[in-house]
Parts: C-alpha cells; sequence; structure tokens
C-alpha cells in the first residue's frame, strides 16, 4: 500500500492538501501498444506518479486482441477455448483498470466514468475516467489487427511505414465505439490533441530501436513490432509539438522485451509490488468476477507473475548519465538535457553567481541521452544520437555540437555509426547510448555499442576525424563511461553481462587495449559512473542487481589492478546511476555522491562514519534521469537534477567545506 508520507516524499500534494516537496511534478503520460505495456515495462514510473497525485494519462493504441482466446498460454486445452476477439480485448481494459486503481490506492472494482469521445480528425475512442481519483484517465485507440482465415495480421506498424493506407478498429463490448477506418495522419493528430490537451511535463513511451535477439545467429528484432510503432509513433508526435514549444516535455523510453537480457535493477520489494498490480491485472489477486461476463482481466498471463523476467526490471532505452552539469570555458555552469527532441542548455548568468538563465534550444530529433565531455580548458562538447523517420527511411546517427566561451553553440556535426556502411539499416539503427571524454590535446572520443554488442570508438586526431574503430567484447550492456588520466591516457568501461568490459592505453597515443584485471559483480541494467579520485584512481560506481544498492570499485595505486569485492554505500531500492565528485577533504570518504533513491528523490551522501560508510542525506523533489554533481567557481558542490515538471532544479553547498549542507533548491 502506497501511503501518505510516501505521497509527500514524492512531491506531490496529499488528499489533505498539503504540499510539503520542494516542487510539484507536472502532468505525466504513457503511450503505450497494450493494456500490460505500462505494468510490465514501465512501472514502477506509473504508480509512482499516480501515488504522488499527478495528473496521469495512459494512452493505448492497439486493441491488443490476440488470437482472441481469453485463457492462460500454458493451458494445453486453450486451443478449443472460443475465439472471441472484441470480449478479449475489452477483458483487458477491465484488467488495466483494475490495475490502474490500485495504483491509486482504491479497491480494484472502483467505478469509472466511460465515455466515446471525438478527437482530430474524427477518430472516435474510448476515455474512461476513474471515479473517485478524476486525475487518473485511460485512453483506448483500439486498433485492431486485420483477421484472416489462418491468422491475424498486425495493421500498426505497416500503416505506421506507409504500407496500407487504413487501419481498422475493434470496438469493446462495455463501451460500443464504431468500427473506424483509421488513416496515419489521423492517428498522429489525435496522438497529438491529447499532448497538447493534458500538456505532461514527462511522456513515457516503448523503444523505437531494441536489441535484436541475442539468441538467435540471424537478425531478428527482439520486441513486439506495435511496440516500436507506438514508440515511433510518438517520437513523431512529440517532435511536431516541440518546435514552437519553450519548455518541451521530458520524453522516456523504455525497453521493453529486450529488458530480459541483462542484469535485473529492481530491489525485491519494488517488483513484488510490480507483480502485485500485475496480478490484478491478470484477474489472478483472488476477486471475484462480478458483472464482467466477458472477463475480469487478461486470463493468458496466467496466476504467476513471476514467470515473465520482465517483472525484474525497468529499463529505459537510452540510458542516463550523470555527467551533464559541467563549466563552460568561462567558469560558469551549465546543464545540457534533452527536451522533447532538442538540445536544452541552462547556465549560470556570471560563474559561482548561483543565477541561472534558460533553458536555450537548439537541433532537432535528439533522443534523450547525452554525453557532456570537457577538459576544462577549451569548449564543452556535447554529444547525442540523432534520428530521422521518414515513412520507414529511419536514420539514426551519433553526432555533437561544441558549446563555445559563453555558451554559443556551433551547429550539429555527424559522426554517423559504426555500422553506417551496412545495407541493412536496421542494424545502423540499433547503436547504443554514447559515452565521450575529451584528452588533454583537446581531441574528442567517442564511445558507442555497435551491432554486434562490441564497443566502437572514433577519435580525433591532428589529422583529423579518424575511421570508426571496432574494439569488440561483446554482449555489452549500453552506457560506457571514459576518463583521463594525469598522463592523458584514456580509459573506457562499459557494463556487460557479469561484470564491467575495460579498455586503457597504455602510453599516449596509443590504442586501447583490453584490460581483464577488474572482475566486478554483475552491474545493474541502467547505469555506471567514473570518477578521478585522490592519487589519480579510477573509481567505478554503479549498482548491484537486484537490490539497487551503490556499489564502488577504486582502482588500486599500481595501474590496472582492482580490489576482489566492492565498497558497499547503501542505497537499496535506488534506480539508475550515480553522481559523484572528488572531495579530497573528506579523507577515506573522499567521493560525494548523488543518487535517485527509490522515492524518485535525490539523496546525497553525507560524511562517513568509520562504522557505517557512507550516509544519505534525502532532498525532496521527484526527478527524471539521474542527477549530476559539479565543482561552482567557487569551490562549492552544486547539484543539478532535471524535475518530473520538466525544469532544472539546482541546489549548492551553503560553503566551500566537505561537510557543508545544501542549501535550498533554485528553479529555473
Amino acid at each position: 500500500m502506497v501511503t501518505a508520507w510516501l505521497r509527500s516524499l514524492l512531491g506531490g500534494s496529499n488528499r489533505r492538501g498539503e504540499t510539503p516537496g520542494a516542487w510539484q511534478p507536472g502532468p505525466a503520460m504513457t503511450v503505450v501498444a497494450h493494456p500490460d505495456d505500462d505494468l510490465y515495462f514501465i512501472n514502477p514510473g506509473v504508480r509512482m506518479a499516480i501515488a504522488a497525485d499527478v495528473p496521469t494519462v495512459g494512452v493505448v493504441l492497439t486493441a491488443a486482441e490476440g488470437d482472441g482466446r481469453n485463457v492462460d498460454t500454458n493451458d494445453q486445452d486453450r486451443q478449443s477455448a472460443p475465439v472471441d476477439h472484441a470480449a478479449y480485448s475489452t477483458a483487458r481494459h477491465v484488467g488495466l483498470r483494475r490495475a490502474y486503481a490500485r495504483m491509486a490506492e482504491l479497491p480494484a472494482d472502483s467505478e469509472w466514468v466511460q465515455e466515446a469521445v471525438t478527437l482530430a480528425g474524427g477518430l472516435v475512442v474510448e476515455r474512461d475516467t476513474l471515479k473517485a481519483a478524476p486525475h487518473v484517465v485511460l485512453y483506448f485507440f483500439n486498433l485492431a489487427h486485420r483477421q484472416g482465415e489462418t491468422r491475424s495480421y498486425h495493421t500498426f506498424p505497416p500503416l505506421l511505414d506507409g504500407e496500407i493506407e487504413q487501419a481498422p478498429t475493434l470496438s469493446a463490448l462495455d463501451l460500443a465505439t464504431p468500427e473506424q477506418k483509421v488513416a496515419r495522419e489521423t492517428l498522429l493528430s489525435a496522438v497529438v490533441e491529447l499532448i497538447e490537451k493534458y500538456r505532461p511535463t514527462v511522456i513515457r513511451t516503448l523503444d523505437p530501436d531494441p536489441e535484436h535477439d541475442w539468441g538467435r545467429s540471424d537478425y531478428h528484432n527482439s520486441d513486439h513490432p506495435e511496440h516500436t510503432a507506438t514508440a515511433r509513433l510518438t517520437i513523431e508526435a512529440v517532435h511536431r509539438v516541440s518546435r514552437d514549444n519553450p519548455r518541451p516535455p521530458v520524453v522516456e523510453y523504455y525497453r521493453a522485451y529486450a529488458n530480459r537480457y541483462w542484469p535485473y535493477n529492481l530491489s525485491k520489494r519494488i517488483h513484488q509490488e510490480k507483480a502485485d498490480f500485475l496480478s490484478t491485472y491478470a484477474g489472478a489477486d483472488g476477486a471475484e468476477n462480478p458483472g464482467f461476463p466477458y472477463g475480469h482481466g487478461d486470463y493468458q498471463l496466467g496466476t504467476n507473475p513471476y514467470r515473465s523476467t520482465h517483472i525484474y526490471s525497468t529499463a529505459q532505452r537510452y540510458v542516463s548519465t550523470s555527467t551533464w552539469l559541467t563549466r563552460l570555458p568561462s567558469g560558469a555552469l551549465a546543464a545540457f538535457a534533452v527536451l522533447g527532441d532538442r538540445l536544452a542548455m541552462w547556465s549560470e548568468q556570471k560563474p559561482g553567481s548561483g543565477k541561472w538563465q534558460g533553458p536555450v534550444l537548439t537541433g532537432d530529433g535528439l533522443m534523450p541521452t547525452l554525453a557532456v565531455a570537457a577538459n576544462g580548458s577549451g569548449p564543452v562538447r556535447v554529444v547525442a544520437l540523432r534520428r530521422t523517420d521518414a515513412l520507414g527511411k529511419i536514420d539514426v546517427e551519433a553526432g555533437y555540437f561544441t558549446v563555445g566561451q559563453h555558451g554559443d553553440f556551433s551547429g550539429w556535426q555527424s559522426l554517423d555509426g559504426p555500422d553506417r556502411a551496412d545495407p541493412d539499416r536496421r542494424k545502423q539503427r540499433e547503436i547504443g547510448v554514447p559515452g565521450a571524454v575529451v584528452d588533454p590535446d583537446g581531441y574528442l572520443w567517442v564511445f558507442l555499442r555497435d551491432f554486434t554488442g562490441g564497443l566502437s570508438v572514433r577519435r580525433q586526431t591532428s589529422d583529423g576525424w579518424q575511421p570508426w574503430e571496432s574494439l569488440g567484447g561483446g554482449p555489452l550492456q549500453d552506457g560506457p563511461v571514459a576518463t583521463v588520466s594525469g598522463a592523458g591516457l584514456v580509459q573506457v568501461f562499459v557494463p556487460a553481462k557479469r561484470n564491467v568490459a575495460h579498455w586503457r592505453q597504455t602510453e599516449k597515443g596509443g590504442p586501447l587495449v583490453p584490460f581483464h584485471t577488474l572482475r566486478s559483480t554483475p552491474v545493474a541494467s541502467g547505469g555506471l559512473h567514473v570518477a578521478r579520485t585522490a592519487g589519480d584512481r579510477p573509481c567505478l560506481l554503479f549498482r548491484q542487481a537486484g537490490t539497487g544498492t551503490v556499489l564502488a570499485y577504486r582502482e588500486h595505486e599500481e595501474p590496472g589492478t582492482w580490489p576482489g569485492k566492492p565498497a558497499e554505500f547503501g542505497g537499496y531500492d535506488g534506480l539508475g546511476p550515480i553522481a559523484a565528485i572528488d572531495n579530497p577533504q573528506r579523507g577515506a570518504g573522499d567521493l560525494l555522491l548523488a543518487q535517485r533513491n527509490r522515492f524518485a528523490t535525490v539523496s546525497v551522501s553525507v560524511h562517513p562514519t568509520p562504522a557505517k560508510g557512507s550516509r544519505w542525506r534525502r532532498l525532496p523533489g521527484p526527478l527524471c534521469g539521474g542527477p549530476s554533481l559539479a565543482t561552482d567557481q567557487t569551490g562549492r558542490a552544486v547539484l543539478a537534477v532535471l524535475g518530473q515538471d520538466g525544469r532544472l532544479h539546482v541546489c549548492r553547498q551553503d560553503k566551500p567545506e566537505a561537510a557543508a549542507a545544501f542549501g535550498a533548491w533554485t528553479t529555473v
């Protein structure tokens, strides 16, 4: 049960009208293909928004009628069950409403107001509003399969690609809507209309470019085609609403079936709650079924939610980073993020002033992942992924912006991708999120996971940009992080399946060489961070798979040698990457840490005790992605988060001392 204290920690108003959080999250929207997608792949994000009384809109695009048999897929006799596509689709609607009611701390069979509403282009859809909690709304578009004599065909993906002009809809049994033929532009305009109506500050959807199936030797998409079509439609809708919007929404893309490939990132407490809501959706929570002749849930899932590995993770396709707050050459701090599909920059008006301006927006077509790199003396480089989609001709490329002395942007400079020469464009699209570093000579290095699952690098030299070079090492997760030693040697780390892969230069100007001396525990999917600590020793920070506990491996004084086991810093139940900056005054605990905790707010480490190690101080205010830390020109640590209200929030230490407290938040 989500209680009032959790709601208050999340920053939302509780039902007594109290607003104890630092700032209020804005409306949240999910756009998914099927009624169980947000329960499997996006939760606990949806549940936490509802618990905080955030206006929450769920958009389900397809009827999800499958084979029309609402019977456990493990039942040996299910093929003899009667086929009723409308009944199965309706039962899934009922199950989702029941799960959403429970996420709002109401009985599963709470009353909903069901209406047929007309959107752009005359499209009639179902709108369901939870009567006792009207900030919770569901829309069912009910795009149907084309039913053939022997099989059904997905109509949504070919509609998106222009292969067919219209797709049919299916009418639910509990609210009669007309069966319609829907054109691509009508569908897109309807989603745009809902975004403009509710003005969500956070939009969550699925993965537009999923990994291939690692268990097969041939190229085979690991995901459902309607998941990827949903993400692609959302990308186009977001692009339309971002063009003239001074504050576009934050967009998060979640891995669907592919989250099973990597170490789990949810603790027992969180995945048990996630499974509980799935059981309600599946009609397997022990509740009776009065008044639902077509079923009160998705019985195909059976009675055991743990037979699906998706219970154990929630993984964003574009892994969050923690180095997006940095100093410009002028000494002023700057923060970078992707809003909508555009690069956003906020900056201090004067170095160390604590007075901020922004966001300034540039570019378009960007996916929400950035690698921000600088060496302290030259310009800042912001590396990103840019995606274009013109009726199925999809292109994904890496590239970067250069930010000058006073925050002036260069135009987009493309770096293509490591699989650019492959004639199969699907392979080109599967590139991972970038990692980047600027070496002491001011040259940029960019790292990407390629289609093989290995690591590729492209670097600048005095002769210009070199071609992409494969370093191998796959299959890797995602989110490479790089650092440069005091001697100017580049190192890069990437989470793999069971440990962290590591390459380093052994001489300046030399190649990156794989090192196998770091034998870490598995890294929970969701991010890795490297910080250089006292003695110029890299320290890796990540979360333990299955618990969320923050772990650290720091290289010994002898380069290339590492401890056999990590130091533990608590943080159980948290998600995403850890931010860290060196703070030598703290002695053995020489890192100041920040993390996204289990309440979706930020926690910072306080001065450790010899017996207990680092402890955490929780700060209010719900955030997206991971926090970032930097030191301003006065020597004070500065903490930045991108809030679920879509705005930058910054706080800094009161004094330039190791144990100094952080002051109040500044909202930009």
